[in-house]
């Protein structure tokens, strides 16, 4: 650690980034003629620095671990510069940004900047279970939207209909069912109000392991592998062992559906699915 004139310690600014980004970035004060080191508790790649006004530094000296730069007198009191460096690892934050504020009295000679790491992998998890909490909210607005009511269930839903004749419901019968180990497929049901939607119903247990499974995305093809396309789909909570939950996912009823087999393909996060093969749904 330096040591300023007089025996006291000069001062040390630590500085602590995570995934998510700062906004703004941090600032560090540098002084024209004295040395800024910076010290990193992970890899960064030298290659990929990054420096505003690089020419205009005295000395500029970097490693794996650290950066140690000495301003020279061509930068003007109160310039600001970016400063980015990259890290090795691919964890995030990648990167990592700062601002360096020209200031001859204040300068900093040592930051240590600490790293709180996050694999990438995780990351592209929790942004897929967003997605699947995101598209049951825009199932369920649709069907509020669509019945003009606030809350409810399916006793709403029923007694909201006019003709509740043109509600139909039938079992259906797929041909094979090839499910995840984790996943358990009690029955599923096809669901149609005859004017304004319909909808395909599948009952899901979880099976060991797959407690927590929640549908991230579905697939609707036909018997000639064409792609049909399903408006949402929604779950009443994600999978347990002691009881089903119901996954519905809405057809587009602006598409006439031919006579023939159909296969559904359902998935959550993790790349667990679920098909029902030999569906009919005319």
């Amino acid at each position: 650690m330096m040591v300023a004139l007089g025996g006291e310690l000069a001062p040390v600014r630590r500085i602590e980034v995570g995934a998510e980004p700062r906004v703004p970035a941090p600032e560090i004060r540098i002084a024209p003629g004295r040395s800024t080191t910076f010290f990193f508790d992970a890899r960064i790649l030298p290659d990929e620095l990054s420096l505003e006004g690089r020419e205009r530094f005295q000395r500029l000296g970097i490693s794996d671990d650290h950066l140690a730069l000495v301003p020279s007198s061509a930068l003007r009191e109160g310039e600001r510069l970016r400063l980015g460096l990259r890290f090795r690892d691919g964890a995030a934050p990648e990167q990592v940004t700062f601002v360096l504020v020209v200031d001859a009295v204040l300068g900093e000679p040592q930051v240590e900047v600490y790293r709180r790491a996050r694999s990438v992998e995780s990351y592209r998890q929790e942004v897929e279970e967003l997605k699947g909490r995101l598209s049951q909210a825009r199932f369920e607005l649709d069907r509020l939207q669509l019945e003009g009511r606030s809350s409810g269930g399916v006793e709403s839903l029923v007694a909201a209909l006019e003709n509740p004749e043109e509600l139909a419901v039938r079992p259906l019968t797929p041909t094979k069912v090839v499910a995840h180990p984790e996943v358990s497929v009690s029955q599923s049901r096809f669901v149609t109000h005859q004017m304004r939607w319909r909808a395909i119903r599948v009952d899901l247990r979880a099976l060991p392991g797959g407690a927590g499974w929640v549908a991230t995305g579905a697939s609707l093809t036909d018997a000639r592998g064409r792609s049909h396309k399903v408006l949402s789909h929604w779950q009443t909570a994600p999978l347990r062992e002691d009881v089903a939950q119901a996954l519905v996912v809405r057809v587009d009823h602006t598409t006439d559906l031919d006579p023939g087999h159909y296969v559904l393909k359902l998935w959550d996060a993790k790349g667990r699915t679920v098909t029902l093969e030999g569906l009919s749904l005319k």
